[in-house]
């Protein structure tokens, strides 16, 4: 008997469609040399918003469907991340536009590469199975791997790619054993197969291994401690735009797997692997901003702040309920804005030698680039989490959730009420570094007077935008906060 071939509604596939049909677009007008390449970044700045557009109807509507026989699933969380990608790609492209040079013959591969790992985590964020997760996790990965070492003639570029590349492999082989074994104890790759086939008295060792080799593949796709030695030298060698789209939304991405896997899959063992997330939010938030003290480099420094980000994150997975989900969901997209900000402050500050990494090249910047300062400081005080900015209200929430599920009637969850405790600390001690380059800004004379570019309209477009989205947030946080509660599972 012939397979049926399932009814497909494209509709409710448009984000996916469109930046498909980007992608071709970039791909034929690459080929014609007489159109300048940045035509190229405002194409897929263009192609962005508009699967911004149809994902944020989407979304408005309510929608909650699958498609190809129930693999693909549009539902509200997903198109939430759509949003987080799609918005971090738009800034991404904007500070990429004038990154590059007019003379850069490879923008366009640069873009492609770029709107696979978008389509990359879209399907990852639908995965209503592993395989589908899985395949979304490699098509944005191999990008990312090329887009770090996409400055070939740059040791640091080429060092940083292959270092992305042989421990991203790992990660991979690590989630797809994970996978593995979890179909040998479920006997089904479908998520909510999963749940239906594991109860609380059918846990078995192999469920329990490949849950935990899950958490390790995740964790070095997320950059959570132990599994984060890549990322600050990835962060420092690839290209300054890369970094930030790595530390955004394939961040966001690998949550979004994450979160959907552990609360949708899993509920049922959840005593288990909440432990783990609770000591590894732990670890990572300490590590992350204990290390970021101590560097100079301030591609670095972002770098070890991701990782510690990655822990507040950690926090609402570890309350394991409705409002963990709806204020992790709500950081990551806080978090994205923020960082790719604070990356293209720094772009801003290149001057004709390349670019200014250490810190102590932007002391006296203060009132000298009062735009550039103005731009790092806003982002900085947002990433301490400071009262009035995005960051502020991410934290509060995510604490708050923790704090909820840890108090409840019958029992106070202790392990709970130490994460945030531990959480708060970790959220002073990040405001020492933070700071520490407000201060160099304005408060300390430069070594040398260094000459900066003039500044690039789209990059000054892409840090207006994020310092809007900051200080929005920031001043009315349940504009996101209310779509972020209606979206969870």
């Amino acid at each position: 008997m012939p397979s049926e071939i399932p009814d497909i509604n494209w509709s409710l596939l448009m984000p996916q469609l469109v930046i498909v049909s980007t992608l071709l677009i970039v791909l034929v007008f690459d080929m014609i040399d007489s159109i300048s390449k940045k035509t190229l970044g405002w194409m897929t700045i263009v192609g962005a918003v508009i699967a911004l557009w149809a994902s944020i109807n989407l979304l408005q509507a309510g929608t909650d469907q699958t498609q190809f026989n129930d693999m693909f699933r549009i539902d509200s969380y997903s198109l939430f991340f759509n949003i987080i990608f799609l918005v971090s790609t738009i800034l991404v492209a904007l500070i990429s536009i004038s990154y590059l040079g007019k003379g850069d013959k490879k923008q366009g591969p640069y873009y492609l590469l770029i709107l696979l790992a978008t389509l990359g985590m879209m399907l990852m964020a639908a995965g209503n199975e592993l395989i589908i997760i899985f395949l979304g996790l490699e098509l944005m990965s191999l990008s990312l791997y090329v887009l770090a070492g996409y400055f070939r003639e740059s040791p640091a570029s080429s060092e940083a790619g292959m270092k992305y590349l042989l421990l991203g492999a790992f990660a991979s082989a690590f989630f797809l054993y994970g996978i593995a074994l979890i179909y040998g104890a479920a006997g089904t790759t479908s998520i909510p197969g999963i749940a239906e086939k594991l109860t609380t008295e059918s846990q078995s060792p192999l469920l329990l291994a490949g849950t935990f080799l899950l958490i390790v593949g995740f964790g070095f796709k997320v950059a959570i401690v132990p599994f984060h030695q890549w990322a600050p030298d990835v962060y420092e060698g690839a290209p300054t735009t890369i970094a930030a789209f790595i530390s955004a939304g394939p961040k966001a991405a690998g949550f979004a797997a994450f979160i959907r896997i552990f609360m949708e899959a899993l509920p049922d063992i959840q005593s288990e692997w909440t432990g783990v997330i609770v000591l590894l939010a732990m670890l990572t938030m300490t590590v992350g901003n204990v290390i970021a003290i101590a560097q100079t480099n301030i591609k670095r420094m972002l770098a070890y702040s991701s990782i510690a980000h990655a822990g507040y994150v950690l926090i609402g997975l570890a309350a394991a309920n409705d409002d963990g989900t709806s204020s992790a969901m709500l950081y990551l997209l806080v978090y994205c804005v923020m960082n790719i900000g604070a990356f293209g402050a720094v772009i801003l500050a290149r001057t004709a030698d390349g670019e200014s990494l250490t810190i102590s090249d932007y002391a006296g910047l203060g009132f000298r680039k009062p735009l550039l300062s103005g731009f790092l400081t806003l982002m900085l005080l947002s990433l301490a989490g400071f009262p009035l900015t995005a960051g502020f209200f991410g934290k509060f929430y995510i604490f708050k959730s923790a704090v909820q599920a840890a108090v409840q009637p019958d029992v106070v969850n202790t392990w709970l009420v130490t994460l945030v405790i531990v959480g708060a600390i970790n959220t002073a001690i990040s405001a020492f570094y933070y700071l520490r380059v407000v201060v160099t800004m304005y408060m300390r004379e430069p070594e040398e007077e260094l000459e900066f570019n003039s500044y690039p309209s789209p990059l000054v477009i892409g840090l207006v935008l994020a310092a809007i989205g900051v200080l929005l947030i920031g001043i009315l946080p349940s504009l996101l906060l209310n779509p972020a509660q209606n979206a969870v599972l």
